[in-house]
């Protein structure tokens, strides 16, 4: 990346957000078939089975690669404002409460309304919070009912290759609660569903939460956020910068973890890591941890900002207990982070991270997976690590390696800000990394040998420095539903707008499953179940000849009912298919999107760079429910658990009562 005065134009960090690094050990047991956590029911509730469509099997000879897969142009969604500078949140708005609302009802700003002021990150940098987070007296939802409490053995995650059970919003009898989220995506195989029920879209963000409606609390966090909210054993666990200077003996630049009480937002603990000499090649200046934590019981895993792959307890010091192998740590007051094991993978693997490493990781079984973020040098010219492992599985307990992969090699484009994702196909669990050369990856996720690999670019796809080309890389997060693999192509978003393409693949085959072979001809091996993306030829798609179908993204896909929901970059948000990859409708924010699409409640949540979260009526016929304003940009992805919604802008952490 070039060095601009934007830092926030910087690494898809957020949704990126996941994980990969190696090291060498005898390899642990195999895992158990992975289980839910994340549902509980108040009472019985009638849930939905699945998608209503079965996607059909991959054939054997490969289809030809469609630019387009629809006969008829949908309509486009009328623009509901106008477009702002992206350092300029947008004009305020309020939901209509959801119990008033007619389902065809909208909520739109007015346009005699002036535009909120632009928020000085220096100013926020400078804030300087108490030590808790404002608690709003007696703002709790009205009518939540007694949660089940489940132990951590009664919790079960939803096996790879099952849908979450996502619950459609009930029109009477008791509501349903998610409960843990306790990585990006909720569950391993990152599939962007919430099964809670009933959410009201009557809230007001505000900095201060008695000024807003329907907020419990708001907890300051650094001047940039990129990391996704956790929830887990009832604290909220974020990544960020040191803005929110919670820990004042730690003055400047740094990365940090967050550690909150969930039921009140009161800070607990922070994680603390100094920024890399190297400087902005390796470790760009106040973008924080931008990797999303993964928590596993009594232990968490999270990518630093100095590229290590870090095992902690989730109790920090407040428990007076110093746990693990590492008793040294140079922080150990009760409100620092315990940590239990550390791999460097620097100065342990020879790896070089471009920009940051910012990979959010996957727990599953015994071993957590990583991406390294191995990459370009500062030139953007020469891979200074090419043999450096780009993917990894970690033993969860030691930190040892059980098996690593350099798939990539030599022919990294840029960096590699991916997370890995689980699946589980004809009893074998399969892991999905998507490489900095543009082609997904599964590898056996015990054996770590490389079962198939898809090349997600068009054979005539170039390169070029700066985002010019069309051959992209890869900042999504593979999402696995019914023996496929669901994934979006990207670049940085320093480079802007460009062509992008969405697939679905069939993950039961061996081998180069690409649409095509190197030679660019048909392949009889391919795995492609079908293509959403390039351009639109004859304007069958779009309305216009010529128009690129999607574009590049760094947001991972949402499928719920048989439908796919996924953002792009440039702010259009598009509903497509499961079964036949065409879309049902694209909606246009006006305003640029890092994070992923959330479904929940037969909604479609999504945050945009203007600060304002849009909410979509998830199904086939586009019906924009709701834009509510928030104080600064949200560049991360909501998290919903236990009835509350949590919602990071640049510089706080919301907590929303849902009804």
């Amino acid at each position: 990346m070039s060095n601009t005065h934007s830092l926030r134009w910087q690494i898809a960090l957020l949704l990126i957000v996941a994980a990969g690094l190696l090291a060498g050990c005898v390899p642990p047991a195999p895992p158990k078939a992975p289980t839910d956590v994340n549902t509980t029911t108040a009472e019985p509730q009638t849930m939905d089975a699945g998608p209503s469509e079965v996607a059909p099997a991959p054939s054997d000879t490969a289809p030809a690669m469609p630019a387009a897969m629809m006969a008829e142009p949908p309509a486009k969604e009328e623009p509901v404002r106008e477009p702002k500078p992206a350092d300029e949140p947008a004009g305020a708005a309020t939901a209509a409460d959801e119990s008033t609302r007619s389902e065809t009802e909208t909520t739109t700003k007015a346009e005699s309304e002036p535009p909120a002021k632009t928020e000085n990150a220096e100013a926020r940098k400078a804030e300087t919070p108490t030590a808790e987070a404002t608690p709003q007296e007696n703002k709790k939802p009205q009518d939540k009912p007694a949660e089940k409490t489940e132990t951590p053995a009664a919790r079960k995650l939803a096996a790879p290759g099952a849908e979450p059970a996502a619950a459609s919003a009930a029109t009477g009898g008791d509501r349903v609660f998610s409960g843990d989220w306790p990585m990006w995506g909720g569950t391993v195989h990152r599939n962007m569903v919430n099964t809670t029920t009933k959410i009201g879209l009557d809230f007001q963000p505000n900095k201060d939460p008695a000024q807003g409606k329907k907020l419990l609390w708001v907890a300051p966090l650094g001047s940039q956020t990129y990391g996704n909210p956790v929830v887990s054993k009832d604290k909220i666990f974020v990544s960020t910068n040191n803005g929110g200077n919670y820990r004042p003996k730690h003055k400047g630049d740094r990365g940090c973890l967050l550690c909150f009480e969930e039921k009140t937002g009161k800070f607990l603990w922070q994680l603390t890591r100094e920024k890399l000499p190297q400087g902005s090649v390796n470790d760009w200046p106040d973008q924080g941890i931008c990797s999303t934590a993964a928590i596993d019981g009594d232990r968490g895993y999270v990518v630093t900002n100095r590229c290590e792959v870090m095992c902690f307890d989730v109790e920090g010091f407040l428990d007076g207990e110093n746990d693990g192998p590492i008793q040294d740590e140079a922080d150990q007051e009760p409100q620092d982070a315990d940590l239990v094991w550390n791999l460097d993978m620097m100065k342990t693997l020879g790896v070089f991270p471009h920009n940051m490493a910012a990979s959010s990781p996957v727990v599953y079984g015994d071993y957590v997976y990583v991406h390294t973020s191995n990459g370009v040098d500062e030139s953007h010219e020469k891979i200074p690590a090419p043999q450096a492992p780009s993917f990894l599985a970690l033993n969860k307990k030691t930190g040892e390696v059980a098996w690593q992969s350099s798939a990539p090699g030599n022919k990294i484009l840029h960096g590699q800000w991916s997370s890995p994702a689980i699946g589980l196909v004809d009893g074998q669990v399969q892991v999905y990394f998507a490489g900095g050369d543009g082609w997904l990856y599964a590898f056996d996720a015990v054996k770590g040998e490389e079962l198939w690999r898809f090349d997600l670019n068009p054979k005539d796809a170039k390169h070029e420095p700066g985002g010019r080309g069309t051959k992209n890389d890869v900042i999504a997060t593979p999402v696995f539903v019914d023996n496929s693999v669901l994934l979006a192509t990207g670049q940085d978003p320093e480079y802007g707008d460009g062509v992008g393409h969405l697939w679905r693949i069939g993950a039961t085959k061996r081998g180069d499953v690409s649409p095509v072979t190197p030679e660019n001809q048909p392949n009889a091996n391919s795995a492609m179940i079908w293509h959403y993306g390039g351009s639109d030829a004859d304007g069958s798609v779009t309305g216009e000849k010529d128009q690129d179908i999607f574009r590049r993204t760094l947001s991972t896909v949402a499928m719920h009912d048989g439908l796919v929901y996924v953002a792009d970059l440039s702010g259009r948000i598009h509903c497509v298919d499961f079964a036949t990859g065409k879309r049902s409708w694209e909606a246009d924010v006006l305003a640029a999107i890092w994070g992923s699409t959330l479904v929940a409640d037969g909604k479609v949540f999504i945050g945009d760079e203007d600060g304002i979260l849009t909410v979509l009526a998830a199904g086939r016929e586009l019906k924009k429910l709701a834009e509510i304003e928030f104080p600064s940009s949200i560049y991360s992805t909501p998290t919903i658990a236990h009835g509350v919604m949590f919602v990071t802008d640049r510089s706080r952490l919301y907590a929303i009562a849902t009804q």
